[in-house]
């Protein structure tokens, strides 16, 4: 029996609704109201925004009530990322849906708008809120390939599935969840193995060299980034890109400076060929902003900051005022840039702007974590400072905003 969502029930009931007005309300059945609550069916991806308008709730906590049983293990997987969780669960169901099943499905449009939403969203969103909604929404793509017995329409939920799954690494690499990104990288290699789409590919391959690069496996990141660029030798794409720019980051933390360079000018290059409806703030594609803070951390982990400053100078002139996990990473750079040059108070007040004002959701991950790395390469002497200790404190004070 499937186990009742009684928050669910109870969200409908604060907010004023009943499962007939409700029904109303999103132009459905009360009958399909009536489902949800009980645990059998899911609300289409296409109708969870407004659900959530309705019960006056965000997507996230949406999330969490359609994944009911599953929400309590959901927080312990991000926690202790080794234990078994339904999320984990989630991803096996999944790989197992892609090796084993044969299936149909349908609304590829509405799942193509689903998949484009969560990659225009994840440049603003936390990524625990992300992680919540590609949830849900991964679920609901379960049951479809489980549905799924045309090989066409099965192509393209598998195409679906990869690019959803690559946002899941994503999410994953911003909470620095290293175990839970390599489990889900798989996941992404299945899927786009199975939807023979080189460009999705090597799309999934760049996010898996991003999670290398965050994990500290420069080498492992750099043959990666190397094959998401082999995979579309001749077409340009997002995947390229990214790769190749990471792959000047990994190159620079590995202190290999002849090859920096020439990555960078072929991401330079890449991007300029890029079709301009792919040069968009989103996951799914590349930008000048993206590329100058990537530019911008080579340098700066070069101790190059007569060529670092430039660069993160113009990633924040067009970085969006939204992305606020590009911005902190670009001004935690230039704070390394100051501290090497000497400028503590200027390095000290540029750490503090950059994370004054997020929120603890917002800073967990790989923002602290590279703030931590900033602290650390002071000298033992500056470390001891009040404002120093005062920072420090600043990275484990809870804070929402």
């Amino acid at each position: 029996m499937p186990a009742k969502r009684r928050r669910l029930s109870a969200a409908r009931k604060a907010a004023g609704h009943t499962q007939e007005s409700l029904a109303e309300a999103l132009s459905v059945d009360r009958s399909t109201v009536g489902r949800w609550e009980v645990g059998e069916t899911e609300p289409q991806p296409w109708l969870r925004p407004k659900l959530a308008a309705a019960l006056q709730l965000s997507r996230g906590e949406l999330a969490a009530l359609l994944f009911e049983a599953g929400d309590a293990g959901e927080s312990a997987t991000l926690s202790a990322p080794a234990t078994p969780s339904p999320l984990d669960g989630l991803r096996r169901n999944l790989n197992d849906a892609m090796t084993e099943s044969h299936v149909t499905g349908n609304s590829l449009d509405d799942w193509e708008q689903t998949v484009a939403e969560h990659g225009r969203s994840s440049r603003d969103r936390s990524p625990a809120n992300m992680l919540a909604d590609l949830s849900a929404d991964l679920a609901e793509l379960h049951q479809e390939l489980v549905r799924c017995r045309s090989l066409a329409v099965r192509r393209h939920l598998t195409r679906t599935t990869a690019q959803m799954a690559g946002l899941m690494c994503l999410a994953l690499i911003k909470l620095d969840e290293r175990s839970a990104f390599r489990g889900w990288a798989r996941t992404a290699r299945i899927a786009v193995n199975e939807a023979d789409d080189a460009v999705t590919y090597s799309w999934v391959r760049a996010q898996e060299a991003y999670g290398h690069y965050y994990s500290g496996d420069f080498a492992e990141a750099v043959v990666v980034a190397q094959h998401a660029q082999r995979l579309v030798s001749r077409t340009p794409c997002v995947g390229a890109v990214l790769a190749a720019a990471l792959e000047a980051r990994a190159h620079s933390a590995r202190g290999d400076h002849d090859s920096i360079r020439t990555t960078l000018e072929r991401a330079e290059v890449l991007l300029s060929l890029l079709d301009d409806a792919l040069v968009t703030d989103s996951a799914f594609g590349y930008t000048e902003a993206q590329l100058r803070f990537h530019e911008g951390n080579a340098f700066t982990h070069l101790h190059d900051t007569a060529l670092a400053w430039p660069a993160q100078q113009r990633a924040l002139e067009l970085c969006p005022s939204g992305d606020y996990m590009d911005r902190t990473l670009i001004l935690l750079d230039r704070a390394d840039c100051l501290a090497h040059d000497g400028e503590l108070d200027g390095a000290l007040l540029c750490m503090t702007g950059a994370l004054g004002n997020l929120s603890e959701r917002q800073r967990q991950g790989i923002i602290t974590a590279r703030a931590r790395t900033t602290l650390a390469a002071l000298p033992p002497a500056q470390r001891a400072l009040p404002a120093v200790r005062e920072f420090r404190d600043l990275l484990t004070e809870p804070r929402e905003v």
